[in-house]
């Protein structure tokens, strides 16, 4: 067997050797406890993914927002929701949609696909409009944007879900971030 490499607080790229197969998931001998092990299935292929950052489910309607760089932040401080809906509007949004969930290292969304492409420089921004939380201009990866099989099948309307990670976040969003989750998010198993 390969050794998997993964990165850990203690330094990137540790091998880790004694992975075994146990009754209804992998054995997660050797590992640093602090990384979760998920097995996603997507297609029939299996492949396992390490998470560093615990993820959360928001306990409120939060919205991620991929848009061009070029159009700048939004103006929502102060806004009423209408007001707010214009300016996202306005923004000319490549992807928009509800956040499923949340972690400091990324966040996974689902969205109507407009087949819409940007040859701009994009980055997301993260709307509570509730409770006037904004957070502007995250540099992002993608790291999985895939279809969404409908047991309607629609040619019109195609459903994706984007997998973003978090790319060099400032000291200011990081702690705006943090501030984030812990008060409008729930911790998943």
């Amino acid at each position: 067997m390969e050794n998997i490499n993964y990165t850990s607080e203690a330094g990137p790229n540790l091998p880790v050797e004694k992975i075994g197969i146990v009754e209804g998931g992998y054995n997660q001998m050797g590992m640093d406890d602090s990384l979760l092990l998920d097995l996603d299935v997507l297609d029939g292929e299996k492949w396992i993914e390490y998470r560093y950052h615990k993820r959360y489910q928001l306990t409120e309607n939060a919205f991620a927002l991929i848009r061009p760089i070029s159009t700048g932040p939004l103006k929502v401080g102060g806004k009423s929701m209408g007001c707010i809906a214009c300016a996202v509007f306005n923004a000319k949004p490549v992807k928009l949609g509800k956040i499923d969930n949340i972690s400091m290292g990324g966040l996974m969304f689902h969205y109507a696909d407009s087949e819409e492409q940007s040859n701009q420089g994009l980055v997301l921004d993260i709307l509570l409009a509730d409770c006037g939380f904004y957070l502007a201009d995250i540099p992002f990866k993608t790291i999985t944007d895939v279809v969404i099989p409908d047991e309607i099948s629609s040619d019109a309307i195609k459903i994706r879900q984007v997998r973003l990670q978090f790319q060099q976040l400032n000291a200011i969003q990081q702690a705006r971030l943090k501030n984030f989750i812990m008060n409008h998010g729930t911790e998943l198993e």
